[in-house]
């Protein structure tokens, strides 16, 4: 059924183990998506994005120029990652801190209860 080959090699799969592998037990830590220090211009999106993606920053300066020359898109674009994404070596993003500190303001718990309390009103009415 499984007839030789030119070159003497077999159809089919070769079911020989190889013995020299690594072994698959070990994961590499998993990649994070932060600003970096090194390589910033203004506060490291570009280069921390790039670094994640595996792309030159220059290649994402230059998107985010063209965005902002289309319509100012970039600007905002970039504005939202400086807050979203964490900077290298800390643990939240400025993103996050803001909500966590807002949600521990009682003016801002009291402003949410209040909205809960308004939009009950009108949904039962």
């Amino acid at each position: 059924m499984w007839g030789a080959c030119p070159g003497g090699h077999h159809q089919g799969m070769d079911f020989t183990k190889n013995e020299t592998a690594a072994p698959t037990d070990t994961v590499p830590p998993a990649k994070r998506l932060r600003r970096t220090r090194d390589g910033k211009m203004i506060a490291g999106v570009c280069s921390g994005t790039g670094d994640y993606l595996g792309v030159d920053p220059n290649v994402l300066r230059l998107g985010l120029g063209l965005f902002t020359l289309l319509g100012g898109a970039g600007v905002a674009l970039y504005a939202i990652a400086w807050v979203l994404i964490p900077e290298e070596g800390a643990a939240t993003s400025i993103g996050e801190d803001l909500l966590r500190k807002a949600g521990e303001s009682p003016q801002i718990q009291d402003l949410i209860q209040k909205t809960k309390d308004g939009m009950n009103k009108h949904v039962t009415r």
